[in-house]
Parts: C-alpha cells; sequence; structure tokens
C-alpha cells in the first residue's frame, strides 16, 4: 500500500492505483468531476493512464448544475 493526500486526508492505496480507481472507490462518475494532482488538472481522457504514486496530492472537485 502507498500513502497519498485526497482533498486533505490521508488514504493508503494499492500501487497500481489510477484515476478512475480513485473516483470508483468514492462513487464519483468522471465527468461530474475535475481531479487535480500536484496541483496539475488532470484531463479526463488520461484518468484510466495516470497512475497514482506515494505521496501525490489529489484533489477531486464535484461539478455542480445550478444558478
Amino acid at each position: 500500500m502507498i500513502t497519498i493526500k485526497i482533498n486533505g486526508k490521508d488514504w493508503e492505496v494499492h500501487p497500481e492505483t489510477n484515476i478512475m480507481d480513485l473516483l470508483g472507490r468514492f462513487k464519483i462518475h468522471p465527468k461530474i468531476c475535475a481531479v487535480e494532482i500536484n496541483s496539475e488538472i488532470m484531463p479526463r481522457s488520461e484518468y484510466k493512464n495516470k497512475v497514482i504514486k506515494a505521496g501525490d496530492q489529489i484533489e477531486i472537485i464535484r461539478l455542480m448544475a445550478g444558478g
């Protein structure tokens, strides 16, 4: 297991975890969020390919509709 930070909290994940795995763990659909890793916004096209590394700082922001 490796330790990462998601929205300011420490989490342990498997070393081969990618962004899609993280979103699935939190039951977040990839089309309703934005993901930033170490201050870099990730394109949705990279969610399956971007493997999380120990120490990564991740922000998952849910998009909301409204007025």
